[in-house]
């Protein structure tokens, strides 16, 4: 009997005790981690038999497991890892967001040792100072690319330029510390040639900067290509996460190009996480039909929802690690602070504008502040269609990504896949705990 991680887990960068760790575990220090921040998986052996699992309170990077027929634990970052090895997905658990849990495997036994640091209170938010809570953000932006920085100074950073807020928020903080940075810019190839405002938009930053821009222009058939891939990797398939991980995987070969082209190590920065502190979703109609709805809550229950939700969202990181890219998702850091923001400021309109310029004042260029927000999913009405759209025209629609997802994790019955995912989150368990969490 033994535990087995099969491959390797998704890159942690996290901050513990206001260090950068790469395994929280690690070291000699006994403490539990109740400070870690971050993205965090790891797994440690604390005695012979004895090991330790831990993940981030957001739950962004992955730990699945399962038991093996000869009562050995499996563990893996991914499901279909699992899967290959002879477990079927019905007995695969997800290591929940936030556990740390001790496994005694010769006398079969576990102990939870409770939470890690949380990310909601057990009451909505008071007001508080909006001035105060952004400083403190901004203050903790600043901080982990410090520690970033000094740790990865030999890296080409890349930074996901979508033109919008949230990209372009990270941008600024990034270029501050890094010196050898470049944008990365995505869009689609269209018979009229056109360019979308994102792509018009992120020239000019880059313009502006001076720094180098990747400039991602790939073929409806280029963009679709990977889709198998992104179903394994991104461990979802639900229509928003499949099309915008769809866009990550386009990013995630340039940059894996690039880099091998010159044999330089990478890192990528992107600005995801930010609509799901913001609750900056809404849903979207094409062709007489509602795609990515929403569940009827007030902001903060949204909120919190939405948040949940990065348990089952491997959009970012595992497109990127599926072409051996690390990623880090600079928001992540702060997402104990926006998730102290008040009811009444989630409502507001305007919020995401009135808190970047609070954290980021004029940082971030005016003309950013004043273009309209698009998504690449939607694409840019005045150019042409986006990835939701050629998805739907092509019939890779939401049974589609159902069925082929059961098919690449060799699930007979298409139903079961609502037993894995449920309510945002993954089927979860501690093993010998005799029961899901």
């Amino acid at each position: 009997m033994k535990l087995q991680v099969i491959g390797s887990l998704d890159h942690s960068f996290s901050l513990l005790h206001g260090k950068l760790v790469d395994n929280p575990l690690a070291g000699p220090d006994p403490r539990r981690p109740v400070d870690l921040r971050g993205s965090a998986a790891a797994i440690s052996e604390t005695a012979p038999g004895r090991y330790r699992l831990v993940r981030d309170s957001l739950g962004i990077n992955k730990i699945f497991w399962a038991e093996s027929s000869d009562q050995s634990i499996l563990v893996a970052s991914r499901p279909h890892r699992l899967i290959t090895a002879g477990c079927p997905l019905s007995s695969i658990y997800s290591l929940g967001p936030g556990q740390l849990v001790d496994i005694d495997l010769g006398r079969r036994v576990s102990q939870q040792e409770g939470l890690l640091p949380r990310l909601f209170g057990d009451a909505d938010a008071p007001p508080g100072d909006l001035g105060a809570t952004a400083a403190n953000i901004a203050g903790a932006l600043a901080a982990y690319c410090d520690v970033l920085a000094a740790a990865y100074s030999d890296r080409r950073i890349f930074v996901c330029a979508s033109g919008g807020l949230d990209s372009t928020g990270v941008a600024v903080e990034v270029k501050e510390h890094f010196k050898n940075l470049t944008a990365v810019s995505f869009d689609l190839k269209r018979p009229s040639g056109a360019i979308s405002e994102d792509r018009l938009t992120a020239r000019r930053l880059a313009a502006d900067w001076h720094v180098p821009l990747l400039e991602v222009t790939v073929t409806e058939q280029e963009l679709l290509e990977p889709l198998d891939t992104v179903l394994t990797e991104g461990i979802d398939w639900r229509d928003f996460n499949v099309h915008a991980a769809l866009v990550n995987a386009a990013l995630a070969r340039a940059i894996a190009a690039e880099l091998a082209s010159t044999g330089e190590p990478g890192l990528v920065f992107t600005g995801d996480l930010m609509n799901e502190f913001l609750v900056d979703y809404h849903e979207e109609r094409y062709g007489g039909q509602v795609y990515y709805r929403l569940p009827r809550l007030g902001p903060k229950s949204l909120q919190r929802v939405l948040v949940r939700g990065a348990d089952t969202s491997h959009r970012e990181i595992g497109i990127f690690e599926a072409w051996n890219v690390p990623v880090v998702q600079l928001y992540s850091i702060a997402a104990h602070l926006y998730c102290s923001l008040p009811a009444d400021f989630l409502a507001a309109e305007g919020n995401k504008e009135r808190l970047t310029r609070l954290v980021f004042d004029n940082r971030i260029p005016e003309y950013v502040y004043k273009r309209r927000k698009t998504r690449a999913q939607i694409g840019d009405p005045e150019v042409g269609k986006g990835v939701l759209a050629l998805c739907i025209d092509r019939g890779i629609d939401q049974e589609y990504l159902r069925g082929r997802f059961a098919a690449l994790h060799r699930v007979d019955r298409i139903a079961d896949l609502d037993d894995f995912i449920s309510a945002g989150r993954y089927r979860a368990a501690v093993p010998f705990s005799g029961g899901e969490t």
